[in-house]
């Protein structure tokens, strides 16, 4: 296992070796060292790169620390799904995040920079093992440098994912998503020198080139990357190739790209690793199945070492038994067609707390491991939504492998039966509704919002909805960063 096997890596530049951090001028981004869990053996903190990949093993714990980057406890090591999720309808506006869910943030917000820079340091973890490794590529041959690169690619282009969809319009914005993106960074400074090169202060690329880009990360990564790697717990924590044709599904399905986003879905669903529902919608979520799941195809790991506060793990934020900073909201229990009886809306999967009629209800999905849970990333319920949106919205009328896809979700949760829908336009709101109750409090929350034009609804305590396209959907560029870096342009809307 990546935790029961690894111990820090620390990769350094000779610069580091001197200075605790280098400030890299495109976006004051830390050079924070690679944490690679490996088994005990010599310090790796005074291992220059030259050493670091000087043999297979050694370059093979360093593959893994880009995975432990990936941890990142103000990103993807479950923030940034909150954070799409707070700006959501389906849990409660919470305190301990402040302007993020009441869309008033300002420049200067620290969790943003916090968030910016937590983002593009697993960025430059991937961008710098690659950079390492072509110049090493001859201690482990070609084909096995595919491998990694693959790794580091898919690494790559889901941190991308979420950073565009944070700081940038959606991608249908525009007629040909011309609009700013964000700053495109596909290189690593090496050296300290390197690092506070004036050329490396970037701007932001649009929107489109970021979407391409992710595209042919996760096109090479889809080629080179194993279907199994033969082990239970890299085949649900390390990339693969199912992981990164769902990662491409669902970025098409956001580009509206519809014949794609359906092609990559089905080539998960004919995937070799014979990828199927869990029985009930508990299982997945539950703490025994992470490396058993039938239904998992990639999600971050943690343990309780890889977040040894109460404030960042995802598990504290939407558990009582945590911090329980975030509650489920009326909205998401009074969803169309989520009846009494349907698995997602009682317990396990909704847990209450206080008396009745004073009930807080909770999301049992991180319920029991406040400190722990998984970051969900892909698993093949989204896969069949995706399938089914993209089907619906192709075709004419009522698609039946559409229906089908999403009665298979339904049928899994003991949903209550719905009226048959008989146009295009019905079957689609069901495909929208299903995808709230089944894919909620995994970071969905805004994306989907505002991927589909649809304004988010007002919610105790905002008092008017937001629009899809206003300025104040998307966060402000880091104040600290627009000030060190003169190309880099801030939204509009922030000062």
């Amino acid at each position: 296992m990546l935790h029961s096997r690894t111990k820090k890596l620390m990769i350094m530049n000779t610069r580091y070796k001197y200075f605790n951090i280098i400030r890299w001028g495109l976006c004051g981004l830390l050079l924070f060292t690679a944490c690679s869990k490996v088994n005990e053996q010599e310090p790796y903190v005074n291992i220059d790169p030259s050493q670091v990949f000087n043999s297979p093993a050694r370059i093979e714990k360093a593959a893994l620390g880009m995975y432990d980057a990936l941890q990142n406890a103000e990103f993807l090591g479950g923030r940034a799904l909150i954070y799409v999720d707070q700006r959501g309808n389906d849990v409660t506006v919470s305190s301990f995040f402040g302007q993020i869910p009441t869309f008033n943030m300002l420049s200067n917000n620290v969790t943003a920079l916090n968030a910016w820079t937590g983002a593009y340091r697993s960025i430059f973890e991937a961008n710098y093992f690659m950079k390492n490794l072509q110049m090493n590529e001859g201690v482990i041959g070609n084909e096995a440098a595919k491998v990694y690169y693959a790794e580091a690619r898919f690494i790559r282009a889901l941190v991308y994912y979420y950073v565009v969809n944070i700081w940038a319009q959606t991608y249908v914005f525009t007629p040909d998503a011309s609009h700013a993106g964000i700053p495109l960074v596909l290189d690593a400074a090496l050296n300290g020198a390197d690092a506070l090169n004036p050329a490396n202060k970037i701007s932001r690329s649009t929107v489109r080139q970021v979407y391409v880009q992710m595209l042919a990360d996760l096109t090479e990564a889809s080629a080179n990357l194993p279907e199994d790697w033969d082990d239970a717990y890299y085949n649900h924590a390390r990339a693969t190739k199912a992981a990164a044709d769902g990662l491409m599904a669902r970025i098409y399905l956001t580009m509206g790209d519809y014949p794609n986003a359906n092609a990559k879905a089905d080539a998960v669903l004919a995937s070799p690793r014979g990828f199927d529902l869990e029985e009930d919608p508990i299982d997945y979520f539950t703490s025994e199945n992470y490396t058993t799941t039938v239904e998992g195809i990639f999600a971050v790991a943690m343990n309780n070492s890889d977040n040894p506060n109460t404030n960042n793990a995802i598990g504290q934020h939407y558990s009582p038994r945590g911090r329980g900073d975030i509650s489920v909201s009326a909205a998401y229990r009074n969803l169309p067609n989520f009846g009494l009886t349907d698995k997602r809306r009682i317990s396990p999967m909704l847990r209450s707390t206080g008396t009745a009629p004073n009930l807080t209800y909770w999301t049992g999905k991180y319920y029991d491991n406040t400190f722990d849970s998984w970051v969900p990333i892909l698993r093949l319920a989204e896969i069949k939504l995706i399938k089914a949106e993209a089907l619906a919205r192709q075709n004419a009328g009522v698609d039946a492998n559409a229906l089908a896809q999403l009665m298979d979700i339904r049928e899994r949760s003991n949903a209550s039966v719905i009226v048959p829908p008989v146009t295009q336009a019905e079957l689609i709101e069901l495909i929208l509704n299903e995808r709230r109750m089944e894919l909620a409090f995994e970071g969905f929350g805004e994306i989907d919002f505002l991927r589909t034009k649809r304004n988010i609804p007002a919610r105790p305590p905002l008092q008017t909805e937001q629009d899809w396209n206003s300025q104040l959907v998307i966060w402000p560029i880091p104040f600290q960063e627009t000030l060190q870096n003169e190309n880099l342009a801030q939204n509009p809307g922030y000062n």
